[in-house]
């Protein structure tokens, strides 16, 4: 169904973002003489792969293409499970459901901002003298 590919698609998305994000927590904690603590290859994978896969993944996928789904393909399942529980149900689970995602955007926002001006980032770049750019 409609829904279960929205899922599918929203864990693949976050999921890709994450891979990237784990590789970056790899490369900075690397021990200091390791290839992966290199300034080069620590900033090309801060810039070239986890900010733009977070960005597209978090801030461009789940607000624009899953959100808008669940917002207005959502009525057809709505109204199934008004008919099997109770009419007040669909309306608090697409509340309950809309906020979460609300909050997951939200935080993904912090998580952002936290991802461009990351404090180990900064020190292993002025540690080695590699000019930011």
């Amino acid at each position: 169904s409609g829904l279960r590919r929205l899922g599918a698609v929203g864990i693949f998305t976050l999921e890709l973002s994450s891979v990237f994000l784990q590789l970056l927590q790899v490369s900075i904690y690397a021990p200091e003489n390791s290839w992966w603590r290199k300034p080069e290859v620590v900033l090309f994978v801060h810039r070239a792969l986890t900010v733009p896969t977070f960005v597209y993944c978090r801030l461009i996928v789940l607000p624009f293409v899953l959100w808008r789904s669940a917002l207005f393909e959502s009525q057809e399942w709505l109204e199934q499970i008004a008919k099997v529980f109770s009419p007040g149900w669909a309306e608090k689970l697409y509340t309950m459901f809309n906020g979460s995602l609300c909050l997951i955007f939200a935080l993904n926002l912090v998580l952002f901002r936290r991802l461009l001006f990351h404090p180990h980032l900064k020190q292993i770049v002025k540690q080695k003298g590699c000019v930011s750019r």
